[in-house]
């Protein structure tokens, strides 16, 4: 079998405890399973809101080479001028036409194959966001065809519209999988196509908490409909991401696996 590029996918990386968690195991992940590209979700880097300029340093310097994003993408206002500047960022494609920054990239390993990654965001409970199906067709008329992996970051909140987005563009890319509800799941699969699908990556960061969240404000303003201001757990991240090995000729997924590593 010729050698296949062995890619890493996190879910969302949740604040300080999530970026900890990362410095602490990332790079030894990536010497572990050999690694040639990861791809991780940034969303809630900043304090569980948004990407800052040096939360997004922290990943790329930690071995993240790509990082998508979702409904959090504009928390930080400073972030609108990063995404114009910097091609390892991108946002769903699906978003206005007229938001800054690009719906995919495509960026290189260092032994020179080409990765594509497609950030979409859901309709379903998530907001007035345009079709992710027409601009999923829009991004692969756009990607070059030499592209050796073209990977999927649906971001959403239904599993329905995400198993959907699956098939959808069965046979036609690497890895579909899902972020956003920081809970994962333990459907991986790879379709006779040799298109990989998950429903969620799951979340690095406190699982001691709600969905990251400090359980006194997130629960209080359950209970008694307040506004309440949510702050992020700190420490004691579990980190849950998915290894997928794409064959380069085909750009068929071989093999795909789950990982959790725990405080």
């Amino acid at each position: 079998m010729p050698d296949l590029i062995n890619i890493l996918v996190l879910g969302d990386i949740v604040g300080r405890a999530g970026r900890r968690a990362l410095a602490e195991h990332l790079p030894r992940l990536i010497d572990q399973h050999h690694v040639d590209f990861t791809v991780a979700n940034g969303e809630n880097l900043a304090a569980g809101f948004g990407t800052t300029r040096n939360t997004a340093e922290e990943m790329f310097r930690l071995g993240v080479d790509v990082l998508t994003n979702g409904n959090h993408c504009w928390d930080q206002r400073d972030f609108l001028r990063q995404i114009e500047q910097d091609e390892r960022l991108i946002r769903p494609m699906n978003f206005s036409s007229r938001a800054p920054g690009r719906g995919w990239t495509v960026r290189e390993t260092a032994a020179g194959h080409r990765i594509a990654v497609i950030n979409l965001i859901g309709q379903v409970f998530m907001g007035p966001w345009a079709c992710p199906f027409e601009a999923a067709e829009r991004a692969l008329a756009e990607i070059p065809d030499d592209v050796q992996a073209i990977l999927v970051d649906m971001h959403a909140e239904a599993t329905s519209e995400k198993m959907g987005m699956s098939w959808f563009l069965d046979g036609k890319v690497s890895f579909v999988y899902g972020t956003h509800t920081h809970v994962p799941t333990c459907d991986e699969v790879i379709h006779a196509s040799g298109t990989a699908y998950q429903s969620d990556i799951g979340m690095t960061g406190s699982y001691q908490s709600i969905i990251g969240m400090k359980v006194e404000s997130a629960l209080a303003r359950m209970v008694d409909k307040l506004p309440r201001r949510f702050e992020a757990v700190e420490r004691g991240a579990t980190i849950f991401a998915t290894l997928v090995s794409i064959e380069p000729e085909t750009r068929q997924c071989k093999a795909i696996e789950r990982i959790c590593i725990r405080p």
